[in-house]
């Protein structure tokens, strides 16, 4: 068992503050609005604290991207592993994680994707890699890959309006529309 120091605790806690500082912000006065600065002010720390666990603004992007992976896959594989035996599984936990919503999810970690593409395109490499690594998965369940894309499409754009607050469905809409989705990703095959 390692022992976790006083010191790495701290690093740990600060990290983790600084990266929900930069979400709250992304989240509410936009990506072009995050700077180290207004970071370190939403958590309230100083410049320096930020610039320690994050020694650049491309760093900190990439801490958010990361975290929003870190977040979302568990949630992905656990419907996943749930509907093992079932048509479509990866397709069907794909639509279900993207009702972030309903499993409590702060809508405000998606806005990392928002914020990274903003800043610099090329630090959404790990994302790219982890909808490629999903994609093989739809693929090796054996499903159409057309319909499956729409699927996938349609789902991705209910969360994204959600995520934005452009969208408009309420909420029992959308959850309803997911459901019909996850409904039609059970009926079709190769």
């Amino acid at each position: 068992m390692v022992e976790v120091t006083r010191t790495d605790r701290r690093t740990s806690n600060s990290r983790q503050d600084i990266l929900e500082a930069a979400q709250r912000l992304a989240s509410r006065e936009g990506a072009g609005k995050l700077t180290i600065e207004a970071v370190a002010r939403e958590a309230g720390l100083s410049k320096g604290g930020v610039l320690y666990n994050f020694p650049s603004k491309d760093l900190l992007l990439k801490g958010m991207l990361d975290w929003m992976i870190e977040t979302i896959a568990p949630l992905i594989d656990e419907h996943r592993d749930a509907l093992e035996g079932q048509p479509n599984r990866t397709l069907r936990a794909l639509i279900k994680a993207s009702d972030f919503k309903a499993k409590n999810i702060d809508p405000s970690v998606p806005m990392a994707i928002l914020a990274v593409a903003a800043e610099d395109p090329e630090l959404l490499a790990p994302m790219r890699a982890e909808m490629q690594a999903r994609w093989q998965q739809v693929l090796d369940d054996g499903t159409d890959p057309e319909l499956a894309a729409l699927l996938w499409a349609a789902a991705d754009g209910l969360m994204f309006h959600c995520m934005l607050g452009t969208g408009v469905f309420p909420e029992e809409r959308r959850t309803h529309l997911l459901g019909r989705l996850d409904e039609l990703a059970t009926q079709i095959c190769k």
